[in-house]
């Protein structure tokens, strides 16, 4: 996640805060908190996105604690879980193409 923008951070929220997957959104929220700790022991000041992101997922998960003892979403299988996902984390396939030499 270290290498997702704050839009792809923010678009991989609300998919999670729509299917209530409490994990997604705490590692989320994990990845907003690790951006501005850096930030604070690097002696600068906090970006403004990552504060707010921090915020949000922080009040979302405050709200929603009583997902975090229950199973997320029986109803939705591993298959279906990875097609609502981006593939944002996967390899590109130019990574992969063989080259001319």
């Amino acid at each position: 996640m270290q290498n997702l923008s704050f839009e792809d951070l923010m678009s991989l929220f609300s998919r999670s805060q729509k299917n209530n997957d409490y994990d997604e959104i705490l590692n989320i929220s994990k990845e907003f908190e690790r951006r501005v700790n850096k930030r604070k022991l690097m002696g600068k000041k906090p970006m403004r996105t990552s504060l707010s992101g921090l915020e949000q997922t922080q009040e979302w998960l405050e709200k929603n604690s009583e997902l975090k003892t229950t199973e997320p979403n029986e109803n939705i299988d591993q298959d279906q879980k990875k097609k609502l996902k981006k593939k944002l984390r996967e390899e590109t396939d130019i990574n992969k193409k063989n080259s001319l030499w």
